[in-house]
Order: structure tokens, then sequence, then C-alpha cells
């Protein structure tokens, strides 16, 4: 098997279990509402080989997000952020694409394309993520002030233990 899908598939199943039994803990609000969320799963969509079709990633995107969604007990929320973010991915690698180009063998890691590249990139599909996501929880835009504060608590949070996991797992990648 190859050593890209070899990891993938570890990469599902840690993420999973970190977020549903470790980051499903880590909350805050106030007045009831919780403002901050930290979603490290995308992480699995944003590391999949640059080569992977855009309909095998949105396919793992809703089987990831269901996978949440279960143990979440939410109604497909989940799911849906993360299939438009893995749909959004072939766009933002468009839009960020380098003046070489991608090699078919890249991987869209810190390690290939550099550090900036990296962070412009993650920052931009969990941002993507989690404004889908809240706005799919709310359904509707009447509270886009509550939408906007908990996209931008949630997405600092989201990035700090994104990058926080990224360096403590492998530093040089």
């Amino acid at each position: 098997m190859n050593k890209a899908i070899t990891n993938s598939i570890i990469r599902f199943f840690l993420l999973w279990v970190v977020q549903v039994f470790v980051l499903r803990q880590v909350i805050w609000g106030w007045d009831g509402i919780v403002y901050l969320q930290v979603f490290l799963y995308p992480l699995f969509i944003l590391l999949l080989p640059l080569n992977t079709p855009r309909s095998l990633t949105v396919f793992l995107g809703f089987v990831l997000g269901l996978a949440i969604d279960w143990l979440y007990e939410s109604p497909g929320l989940h799911a849906g952020a993360l299939v438009f973010t893995a749909y959004m991915r072939a766009v933002v690698l468009g839009i960020l694409t380098p003046r070489e180009g991608y090699s078919i063998k890249d991987s869209p890691t810190k390690k290939s394309l550099g550090q900036t590249w990296f962070f412009q990139y993650a920052a931009t599909l969990i941002l993507i993520h989690l404004f889908v996501y809240f706005s799919l929880e709310a359904f509707t835009f009447v509270y886009f002030k509550s939408i906007l504060l908990k996209v931008l608590f949630s997405w600092l949070a989201s990035m700090f233990f994104l990058l926080a996991s990224i360096y403590a797992i492998n530093p040089e990648a």
C-alpha cells in the first residue's frame, strides 16, 4: 500500500479520535452561547496529497464529517461544512499556486511548499470551514454578528491547535 494512503488512513482515525474525545470538551463562551470551539479534523482534508481527485476529497470529507456528527449528535453540520471545505480546497490551491507550480508528488505541507504558503492555505480553508459550520448551525444570517464572533474565536483557537500539532508531530514536515 502506498505510504500516502497509509498516512491518510492513520490521520483520519487519529483526528477523529482527538476531535470527538478531547477537543469536543474545549469550549468557551458567555451568556449561554459558545463562542470558541476547536476544530482540528479539517487538517485531514488539508493534508491530502495534491493529486487527490476532487470527488474523492469531497467523499472523504463527507465520511469524516458524518463520523464526527455521529458522536457530536449534530445532524450533518460537520459533514456539510467539511464537504464544502473539501470542495473549496481545489479553488484555494489554484489561488495559492506558487510561481513554479506544484509538483505532482507534492503534499501540501510546510516542508514542501514553505511555511508562509502553508499558513495561508490552512488559514483560508479553516476560515471557510468555520464560517460554513457556524452559518449552518445558526441557519440564518440574522445572527451574523454572533456567527462572525464564533468564527473569529474558533479560528484563532483552531489555528493554534493545528499549527501546534503540525510542529509537535513532525517539526520538519
